[in-house]
């Protein structure tokens, strides 16, 4: 990765996007008189600099696909499973506007199930790799069980993993808990827990490996955990954030929403939204308005519109930039991506992946 120095100049003097907000707007007496672009931060909140950078154009927008998650063939046949179709999914969604493709690995005898498996990752990543030469590769984090004997919990508990590290993704995901999940028919529900001791400890792990982690916040609760971050030096500016609103325990999905997140992120981040079901469009739709970048794929949604089953994740990418080109906000290359997240040049694997 390029050095959070290095990365605060590009974007200081080609971008100027990286946004947080003081949650108090200034008057326009106390704007400087220079280019919106030479600021690093951005109040989102000031009528005056939001109408100027409306008059000198938005940043170009980053779009990450995430284009499998959990689903699977039976509830949309476009889901991508094997290897293969991850991999092939990649230029299609690189040539539909995104950058960055966000990867949930499957068994390879069993594509139904989820793997953590080093190897696996790193054969999808090499697959991805020889498919679309450019692309920002990023990787789910894996989880593990906790054993527990107490009964009363009445369902099953998890920590997250920084796995695999080995494979060598550009960007992982990087997630905060305690988040809760409903059990659904026989399953029982779920707890995913972590502290801020090992969050912090993964930060930095992944760092070490030069991967670039995007923080996953799910709540109001988790702005802590990412000021705490920051504090302790686990983080490299631009901090890449991700809100994720509509999963069940974390925060709701409306615009009042949306704002009061991005209006207490500390400066220094880079932010995209993500939100579950059809109500990404909206939410998306918003932060493309407010400066931020988004989510799309059919890990998010396997619809197009209400009963309209999306056929890829190509037509959801190509949705969402044509909702941005229409709004005046450009779409960036992926290079553009590359600059303004702070990254080097595109990842190697071993061939024959």
């Amino acid at each position: 990765m390029i050095d959070s120095q290095t990365a605060r100049r590009a974007l200081e003097g080609r971008y100027g996007l990286i946004g947080p907000l003081d949650p108090r707007p200034s008057p326009a007496s106390e704007i400087p008189d220079r280019p919106v672009d030479s600021t690093l931060t951005w109040d989102y909140l000031n009528a005056v600099r939001y109408r100027r950078r409306l008059a000198t154009g938005m940043p170009p927008l980053i779009i990450s696909c995430a284009t499998t998650g959990g689903h699977q063939k039976t509830e949309n046949p476009g889901v991508p499973v094997t290897a293969g179709e991850q991999a092939e999914t990649a230029p299609q969604v690189a040539a539909a506007g995104a950058q960055i493709i966000h990867i949930h690995g499957r068994d390879s005898d069993d594509p139904s199930r989820e793997t953590d498996r080093t190897e696996r990752y790193l054969e999808i990543n090499a697959r991805i790799r020889a498919k679309e030469p450019s692309i920002i590769i990023d990787n789910t984090q894996a989880v593990a069980s906790i054993e527990s004997t107490d009964d009363e919990l009445g369902g099953v508990v998890y920590r997250y993993e920084s796995l695999p590290l080995e494979a060598g993704p550009e960007i992982m995901a990087l997630n905060p808990g305690p988040m809760t999940f409903r059990g659904k028919g026989s399953s029982p529900s779920v707890v995913l827990a972590t502290t801020f001791d090992h969050t912090e400890r993964a930060a930095h792990a992944l760092r070490e490996r030069g991967i670039k982690p995007q923080v996953f916040l799910y709540h109001p609760g988790h702005l802590d955990l990412l000021e705490y971050l920051i504090s302790h030096d686990a983080l490299d500016e631009p901090y890449f954030v991700q809100l994720v609103f509509g999963q069940q325990s974390g925060i709701g999905t409306s615009p009042d929403n949306v704002l009061s997140m991005v209006r207490n992120l500390p400066p220094g981040c880079i932010f995209q939204t993500c939100a579950l079901g059809l109500e990404a469009v909206q939410v998306n739709t918003l932060a493309i308005l407010l400066g931020g970048h988004v989510r799309t794929g059919m890990e998010d949604c396997i619809d197009y519109q209400r009963d309209e089953p999306a056929r890829d994740n190509a037509q959801l990418v190509r949705r969402v930039g044509r909702i941005a080109r229409d709004l005046g906000r450009r779409v960036a290359t992926i290079q553009e991506a590359r600059e303004m997240l702070g990254l080097g040049p595109p990842s190697q694997y071993p061939s024959g992946g």
